[in-house]
């Protein structure tokens, strides 16, 4: 073996050794940051919330942004632990991400924006809430040709029993009717007749699972870290004077 390829074997096992004595598991750790970049789509957005509502301090930018990161690496971590029940993972993750912000977000807002955030938070998890509800009851009601009665009390049963779960149910469109959300049957069935009841038993209901975060966004870390902006313009600034300054270096071209 030659001696170059020697010495890239033997830097790769001792990084190997090195992991494994610190508890460390290479292929776990590629994992996790598979995930990582999976729920990027879902930091972003948790940010963009906080940052349009939150007028936050240059300062105060990185603190919340390093809190996300936190965040997203824990809900990675999460995804390869053992479910103790079934759940969607992309809708568990999500829901991470937002509860890691939100709690850092009590150490590093004031007292006005955290009042603000939380107002708006609620307005937005209310408006998921009915959203979700609102539109698997109409799913419902396509197939099942629900009257006022039975849409109401349907409603009112996964409103009154609601669970973050259930935001997954808000995906279901994108199948264009083939698949339902796997609704609780007690909160169903018990107001359908008994047409109803066999179109509802023969409906093809599903956990959905399947990472739909959309078309990817350019990062906008310069806003979040002051000190990255800075220094990109920085560098920028230098590359007029270094082109400049290699132009002086070449040797005048001769007259012809």
């Amino acid at each position: 073996m030659p001696v170059r390829s020697q010495v890239i074997a033997t830097l790769a096992l001792l990084g190997l050794s090195t992991a494994l004595a610190r508890g460390q598991d290479p292929a776990q750790d590629a994992r996790v940051q598979q995930y990582v970049q999976m729920l990027q789509p879902a930091m972003w957005r948790e940010l963009d919330f906080v940052r349009q509502v939150c007028d936050l301090a240059p300062e105060q930018r990185p603190k919340v942004k390093a809190a996300a990161d936190a965040a997203v690496k824990e809900a990675a971590k999460a995804m390869l632990q053992p479910q103790r029940q079934a759940r969607s993972m992309p809708t568990a993750a999500a829901q991470m991400i937002h509860d890691g912000v939100h709690e850092a977000l009590k150490m590093i807002l004031t007292s006005e924006q955290l009042e603000n955030y939380s107002a708006e938070d609620a307005s937005r998890t209310a408006a998921t809430k009915h959203a979700t509800i609102s539109g698997v009851v109409s799913q419902l009601d396509g197939v099942l040709f629900l009257n006022a009665e039975q849409r109401e009390k349907i409603t009112a049963a996964l409103d009154s029993n609601w669970q973050r779960e259930w935001e997954q149910w808000l995906t279901m469109h994108q199948y264009a009717g083939q698949y339902f959300p796997q609704v609780p049957d007690q909160h169903v069935a018990p107001h359908l007749n008994a047409d109803q009841k066999t179109v509802w038993n023969g409906l093809q209901k599903v956990m959905i699972n399947a990472w739909h975060n959309g078309p990817r966004r350019q990062a906008d870390d310069n806003w979040w870290d002051p000190d990255i902006a800075a220094k990109a313009k920085a560098k920028a600034a230098k590359l007029p004077a270094a082109k400049g300054k290699a132009a002086l270096l070449q040797p005048a071209k001769k007259a012809k």
